[in-house]
């Protein structure tokens, strides 16, 4: 479950990993821009200068699992973004490619950190709105497959400290390796190589409606809304009472999981990775979805649909393709039917769900499959229809200062 980094003075200070881990991806990002010797020695300069400070001014960097590296990223990344404004400020007598060059570098890297704290601000707004949320109705269905996958799950973890911490940092990685993903579509671009999907426009739209949409089903996870039971006790479905329930003061952020889609954005999109690239890829789609149950903070219908959830955006946003083929536009309706299909299907017409665990099941393979098939499909035709057009660019990689 999230642990806060805390460093006490007068008052708690908070730097969670996941900031952290987005900052280390403003690094990332700026970094595969090669950046000339003296910047490098001045971001290292500057992030060791930040953690210092930090260490005795707040009074340490905090206790959570692997806080003695994954706190660097904070520290490396704001001081890449410091180097950045100063590169930008400089910038304004050299040419216009150069200055454009700085500018849309320091745009790519700031771009995430802002989305995070403007989406971590809108939280206690979400628990105003939405006090009571669905877990009663989530924790049902997945009752009605004859398992409770995130209970038992949750129980691995707990076996070592170890175990636990690296499922930590798997949950918590997720930023990073998403800037990763930009980073090297950034970089293509730059080499005249043109990309089939909008990539950030698809991140930026994910992580806008998909927080919209954790206000309209409202979810806590297993390991927040029944905290005391998780993971040893799940609860019977026969004692489980199907209504809207109270939930503590933790974000609404279970249904769809942004989690898992942006893990399927991250595989779906590194089709011009090397193949080992492309594998480390897919094990992270399977790496998040196991944290995201064992940590509890995810039902498994949560990851189911965030599948077709995703697969609307990746339809939306593939470009190379025209909106009239069927082999965008199918994905991109369907994606939107199964997605509405279940919100309103779980919310109520779960009594078709419990019948039988073979119904669960069946349409749970049908949703997947179904999905991975139209993306397979999308994914073939817009790789494609690029390389028949050929590699077009329009941007100038200027020498770096």
């Amino acid at each position: 479950m999230p642990i806060h980094l805390q460093c006490s003075l007068v008052s708690t200070f908070e730097l969670h990993p996941t900031f952290c881990f987005t900052l280390l991806g403003t690094f990332v990002i700026y970094a595969w821009t090669r950046p000339s010797r003296p910047a490098w020695l001045t971001v290292l300069v500057i992030a060791v200068g930040l953690r210092t400070a930090c260490a005795k001014l707040m009074g340490g960097l905090g206790t959570y699992y692997g806080v003695w590296w994954i706190s660097w990223g904070a520290f490396l990344g704001l001081a890449s973004l410091m180097v950045l404004v100063a590169q930008v400020v400089r910038s304004r007598g050299l040419s216009s490619a150069e200055r454009n060059f700085y500018r849309s570098t320091f745009y790519a890297g700031a771009v995430f950190p802002v989305c995070s704290l403007l989406i971590g601000y809108t939280v206690p707004l979400s628990v105003w709105l939405r006090p009571r949320t669905y877990d009663a109705f989530l924790l049902a269905f997945d009752s009605g497959l004859g398992f409770q996958p995130s209970f038992i799950l949750g129980r691995l973890p707990l076996k070592s400290y170890h175990s636990w911490g690296l499922t930590t940092v798997i949950y918590y990685a997720l930023a990073l390796v998403t800037c990763i993903l930009y980073a090297s579509h950034l970089a293509a671009g730059r080499a005249h190589k043109r990309q089939p999907v909008m990539i950030l426009a698809l991140l930026l739209s994910l992580m806008v409606v998909g927080s919209a949409e954790y206000l309209i089903y409202p979810a806590v996870g297993p390991g927040h809304a029944f905290g005391e039971l998780y993971p040893r006790n799940p609860p019977l479905l026969t004692q489980t009472t199907i209504q809207p329930m109270a939930a503590p003061d933790v974000p609404r952020n279970c249904m769809p999981s942004l989690h898992l889609a942006g893990a399927l954005v991250i595989w779906w999109n590194s089709c011009f990775w090397p193949r080992w690239g492309r594998w480390l890829a897919g094990l992270f789609v399977w790496a998040t979805i196991f944290a995201t149950l064992a940590l509890g903070e995810h039902y498994l219908v949560d990851l189911v649909v965030g599948v077709p959830f995703t697969l609307v955006f990746q339809a939306l946003w593939t470009v190379s393709i025209p909106l009239a083929q069927s082999a965008r536009r199918t994905p991109l309706v369907i994606g939107i039917v199964l997605n509405v299909a279940w919100l309103v299907l779980l919310r109520y017409g779960l009594r078709v769900w419990l019948i039988s665990p073979l119904i669960s099941w069946g349409l749970i393979l049908l949703n997947v499959a179904w999905c991975l098939v139209l993306e397979r499909r999308l994914s073939s035709t817009a790789w494609r229809t690029v390389r028949d057009a050929g590699d077009i660019v329009d941007s100038v990689s200027p020498s770096r200062g």
